[in-house]
């Protein structure tokens, strides 16, 4: 068994704030066995729960912040709580204290990191198409900028088009939300089915949203089965985490 080491993890190259900090972490290391191959995070992919509290306490120490990553139990919808909230079913967490890192985690669906470019708050959100269609991020906008703060996102790894196949069904849920969701699909070979692209329409729904500043979205976890975990790819499989938190002002 070989826990990771933080040089094994992904440093997004955004700089929202100097009070922002993130991070991505990856499947390197030996510590989950077949099927989830590596280091997993998840709770809800069948590994042994003390396996994952372990990996979970790892990644806490590596931080070194006051509290653990506030974890979720995150069921595909669009609520949104604060960092401590005992109820924690939620797709969506923010908080305004240093020191509480903010964690979503995924296997395709599309994380998105949000920060106040004054650094005073700080959100992480999973973007599944669900989550997208029912408005999660336009919430987690509303929750971080209530009184119009400018805000900057960063996208995280997630499944791009290029692998992601869907059906009618999804199509028209997103064009029923407006006809500039046409530009997040593209036909596929297969009749009846597109291509669709969750940082494209993640990308419209914050802009509607009135963020303009927006990063990321260049790593695709199907095509990267090394260092991140595909539910499409894979079927059973773990789950990677995406982390943000403010440092002491």
């Amino acid at each position: 068994m070989t826990l990771p080491d933080i040089s094994q993890w992904l440093h997004p190259e955004w700089r929202p704030h100097p009070r922002v900090r993130t991070l991505v972490t990856t499947r390197l290391g030996r510590h989950s066995p077949p099927p989830w191959h590596g280091f997993n995070l998840g709770m809800n992919c069948g590994d042994e729960p003390e396996r994952v509290e372990q990996a979970r306490r790892h990644l806490h120490k590596l931080l070194g912040t006051d509290h653990p990553p506030a974890w979720l139990r995150q069921v595909h919808g669009d609520r949104l709580i604060a960092a401590g909230d005992p109820d924690n079913e939620a797709d969506g967490v923010w908080t305004d204290q240093a020191g509480w890192p903010c964690a979503v985690l995924t296997a395709d669906c599309l994380p998105v990191l949000l920060a106040r470019t004054d650094g005073s708050a700080v959100a992480a959100v999973h973007a599944g198409w669900r989550g997208l269609r029912a408005g999660i991020l336009a919430r987690a906008v509303a929750t971080l900028a209530p009184d119009g703060q400018a805000l900057s996102a960063w996208l995280g790894p997630a499944i791009s088009d290029r692998a992601y196949q869907v059906g009618e069904d999804v199509h028209r849920a997103f064009l029923a939300l407006g006809p500039e969701y046409a530009r997040a699909f593209s036909r596929d070979s297969q009749p009846g089915h597109w291509r669709f692209s969750l940082t494209h329409a993640a990308s419209l729904a914050l802009a509607a949203a009135g963020v303009a500043d927006i990063a990321g979205g260049d790593h695709c976890t199907a095509s990267d089965p090394r260092h991140f975990y595909s539910y499409r790819a894979e079927g059973q499989t773990g789950r990677f985490a995406s982390l943000i938190w403010l440092a002491p002002a």
